[in-house]
């Protein structure tokens, strides 16, 4: 059996600079950053593809996180009835799959999805990318902080896609984020002016959350 790889598919700076320019892309038209793990995803994999030539997808589905030293907080996603994971257009998360490793461009906010959620508690800004041969046989075998279990929904993604593809404001957010992005070392300007429609500007600060460390 091949040994999991502990080696990040991309560097914390790189991944860093990923999950700011979506953040403040989003955060710039007032987008419920909680509910946007889709745009998120769709957008990372469309970056991986174009800056670091990988064959990075979507997905989506249930995913189960350890984020606490006692074992008492998890963030789950989806539906679990005894050992049965399920998940629906209601109850999901989405996450990017490239090369045998899963990223979440969401875990640097994963405080404010608890928050969003009626469940507050303090989460460190670190990043989530982990060989998906580290993941746990189940949500009950979750052990230590950043073990995780995820069951993809192929149906749901393929029906999170469609839905994303037919919302041109969607897609010419993910295509303001594919310009503004350049892969480190290249300078990345800290703002940016976004045209809208009627040829008025926005302008677009990028966000400063640090993310601190790795699960």
């Amino acid at each position: 059996m091949k040994s999991p790889n502990i080696r990040p598919l991309i560097p914390l700076a790189d991944y860093q600079r990923i999950f700011r320019v979506i953040h403040s892309v989003l955060d710039s038209v007032d987008a419920n950053i909680p509910a946007a793990s889709f745009f998120f995803s769709v957008t990372a994999a469309q970056i991986l593809k174009k800056f670091y030539k990988k064959n990075a997808f979507p997905v989506a589905g249930a995913a189960f996180y350890l984020i606490s030293e006692d074992g008492s907080g998890a963030l789950s996603f989806g539906t679990l009835d005894g050992d049965k994971v399920d998940s629906n257009s209601d109850a999901f998360h989405c996450w990017v799959q490239c090369d045998g490793y899963v990223l979440d461009l969401m875990a640097p906010v994963f405080q404010e999805l608890l928050e969003s959620a009626g469940h507050p508690m303090t989460v460190p800004r670190q990043m989530f990318q982990k060989d998906l041969a580290r993941m746990s046989a189940s949500p009950n075998a979750l052990g230590v902080p950043g073990d995780f279990h995820l069951a993809p929904n192929l149906a749901l993604t393929k029906e999170l896609l469609q839905q994303f593809m037919s919302k041109p404001a969607l897609s010419n957010l993910s295509q303001v984020c594919m310009e503004w992005y350049q892969k480190p070392p290249k300078e990345l300007g800290t703002d940016l002016v976004m045209q809208g429609a009627e040829g008025e500007g926005t302008k677009i600060k990028l966000s400063r959350l640090q993310v601190t460390g790795a699960w």
